[in-house]
């Protein structure tokens, strides 16, 4: 009300209730969460902290929101969620800056309000934690291996662990 720019979200539409809070560890700093509406059902967001602190993790920090931002820009379901491009391109843009021990851990996904369906794709961030309404408690599960972004060049994670795109379906009531 006060026109700050606040590090909160709330997003309420038939099918998901979305709310979300963080704040870096300092003023400035290499932490990132964002929560974008695609369309008039599809929710892309991402977690995000760069190794390191104040200035120069910021830096990189915003460069990886403005990669975030730019790929969901004009998108359509016609183009498809394809999530490990993402990774590719934000792991192209910090290891190629070739700051010395500097990397970004993350995890990023498309959210289907209508169904469900979760498509989620990391960097090193690697649990995607849940609780699940049926079984009444929370569950992680562990997604498949895939380095930070900017530990090493593309060529090299796409021989050894590649990054992946994987599916999970929310039940109603299921809280991500």
């Amino acid at each position: 009300g006060q026109g700050n720019k606040l590090t909160t979200l709330k997003e309420v539409v038939p099918g998901l209730e979305a709310f979300g809070y963080y704040e870096g560890a300092k003023g400035v700093s290499g932490d990132y969460f964002t929560f974008e509406k695609l369309d008039e059902r599809h929710y892309a967001f991402i977690k995000c902290d760069v190794a390191g602190k104040g200035v120069p993790a910021a830096l990189i920090m915003v460069e990886v929101a403005t990669i975030f931002l730019d790929y969901w820009a004009g998108w359509t379901q016609a183009k498809g969620i394809k999530l490990v491009e993402l990774c590719y391109r934000i792991n192209d843009l910090v290891e190629g800056r070739g700051f010395k021990g500097r990397f970004a851990a993350f995890i990023t996904g498309v959210i289907d309000a209508r169904t469900g369906v979760v498509e989620v794709a990391h960097a090193g961030d690697k649990f995607l934690h849940y609780f699940d309404r049926a079984a009444g408690k929370i569950v992680t599960r562990e997604l498949p291996d895939a380095p930070t972004a900017g530990s090493f060049p593309n060529f090299m994670v796409e021989m050894k662990t590649p990054y992946s795109q994987v599916r999970h379906v929310l039940k109603p009531g299921d809280v991500l």
